[in-house]
């Protein structure tokens, strides 16, 4: 027996009728009667009586009948996981990134893409730079971002984009008079720097150091995050990412544009000769979409709220 003949029998028992099968399947009712009059020569027993102009099954038909549904019910769940597969609605994504972005900014940004995919699973770490580049290399993520540039055969790189830096005022302090800032503002101010290792901490030391001014580096920060959160208690002020600290409004944190102005660049990775699945795709582009249209001017003005950010993509 062939699978034709099996999907005519199965369309007859749910319609009782040779014609409404034939309709179903797009063939003649001649063509469905003939599948089954070969399909009871392989079984060797009758498969259905006519009463009344319908096609009521045998007790040996029902029988079947039962085996065939069982059949039919497996290959359409077949069907739909390749079509939630093909929408990505299942999958694993595995996805790294600095702390200024995977404590608060891509939990947000994804959380309207796999909102409705109850089936994907998504894992965000975050990690620095570093980690995440050998991470990548070892084959461990489909999507590394990272603010540092890369140099390794194992891995593919794309620049994302350039975010300038921005200065972050507890809310009242004299310098949020000013609708943008000089380094020389910051000169003896208590400063709340990040680590040694991290880029907008090399950036940042660079420009104090051309500039020849000093500042008082009152805590040492492991996040952009910590130091946005330092700054929005009053404890002092610092200099991250647009992204950091976007949940404080203008009552706990002023944002400043700061001149010169420094800039943090974001890379996107993945492994060199590795395929990465639909899903994982999918939140790449995500992730490319707004990063590349986010708008910085509302990022570094002081009424700025989580909610006025532009997330468009």
């Amino acid at each position: 027996m062939n699978i034709r003949q099996l999907e005519a029998f199965h369309a007859v028992m749910e319609t009782g009728s040779a014609t409404r099968a034939g309709e179903r399947l797009g063939i003649t009712q001649p063509a469905i009667s003939k599948l089954m009059k070969s399909l009871a020569d392989e079984c060797g027993f009758v498969l259905f009586q006519r009463r009344g102009g319908q096609l009521v099954p045998t007790r040996e038909a029902q029988l079947l009948g039962l085996e065939v549904a069982r059949l039919f019910s497996g290959s359409r769940r077949v069907a739909e996981f390749i079509q939630a597969i093909r929408t990505n609605q299942v999958g694993e994504v595995s996805l790294a990134a600095p702390p200024a972005l995977a404590t608060r900014y891509l939990p947000q940004i994804l959380a309207s893409e796999i909102r409705d995919l109850s089936d994907l699973h998504l894992q965000i770490m975050s990690r620095s730079s570093p980690q995440i580049i050998d991470l990548v290399a070892a084959g461990q993520l489909d999507i590394g971002l990272s603010s540092m540039a890369v140099d390794h055969p194992d891995i593919e790189v794309e620049h994302v984009r350039s975010f300038a830096l921005v200065c972050l005022l507890p809310f009242g302090h004299p310098l949020g008079a000013k609708p943008a800032l000089d380094i020389e503002d910051l000169r003896e101010q208590p400063f709340i720097s990040l680590p040694t290792g991290d880029c907008t901490f090399s950036n940042t030391s660079r420009a104090f150091k051309v500039n020849g001014v000093s500042v008082s580096r009152r805590i040492e920060a492991p996040h952009s995050e910590t130091a946005a959160l330092m700054v929005a208690n009053g404890i002092g002020l610092t200099i991250v990412p647009p992204f950091a600290g976007i949940e404080f409004d203008a009552q706990r944190v002023l944002r400043r544009a700061i001149r010169p102005v420094e800039h943090l660049d974001i890379w996107m990775l993945k492994r060199r000769n590795r395929p990465i699945s639909m899903a994982a795709d999918m939140i790449r582009a995500q992730i490319l979409r707004t990063l590349r249209a986010i708008d910085e001017e509302p990022l570094a003005q002081p009424s700025v709220s989580l909610a006025s950010v532009s997330l468009a993509s």
